[in-house]
């Protein structure tokens, strides 16, 4: 993680309980504790503490829950410093998408509660670019990101990697964009 490498690092959910088990994570690393904080806020907020910006910004499996993503796309472009990265990691709107973050994991094996996923939320990799592009971040890259829920461990992987078009992307992706420089 960047605080193993000792950079600061501030993870904000506007969750009580996610934030809460984040914090216990925590303390099972000491390495970590004098580099990351927890805090309970929406990232609106983060931008009013924080007006300076950040060197690096990430949104990993949060779009999808959000109630307006434009918003929060322009939100979390904002909170990144001129120049820097702008990372966020989803699900794209595919069939193998609904079979591989909806059906296997929260019906057939009951590792995720049901209804957390909705299948219309989840954002094809076009359309994050495009928001991106409207909120002043111009994409880099973006991969594929398979899970092994055996290993529990998930790797990355090209976007075009298989027989299908964008193989790679069809379930799982991240991104990276850049904020243009002003």
């Amino acid at each position: 993680s960047l605080g193993r490498l000792g950079l600061s690092v501030l993870g904000v959910d506007a969750a009580l309980e996610n934030v809460r088990v984040a914090r216990e994570h925590l303390q099972e690393d000491p390495l970590l504790c004098p580099h990351v904080r927890y805090r309970q806020m929406a990232a609106e907020q983060v931008l009013t503490e924080h007006p300076e910006g950040f060197g690096c910004v990430a949104a990993l499996e949060v779009i999808e829950h959000v109630a307006q993503p434009l918003e929060f796309v322009r939100t979390l472009v904002q909170l990144a410093q001129p120049g820097a990265p702008v990372f966020l990691s989803t699900m794209n709107r595919t069939w193998v998408s609904w079979l591989v973050d909806i059906v296997a994991p929260e019906y057939l094996l009951g590792s995720v509660p049901r209804g957390t996923h909705q299948w219309h939320k989840f954002v094809p990799p076009h359309e994050l670019q495009d928001m991106l592009r409207a909120a002043g971040a111009e994409t880099v890259d973006v991969r594929g990101l398979v899970l092994d829920p055996v290993a529990n461990s998930c790797h990355v992987v090209e976007r075009h990697c298989g027989p299908l078009a964008d193989a790679g992307v069809q379930a799982n992706y991240i991104l990276c964009a850049v904020k243009h420089k002003k």
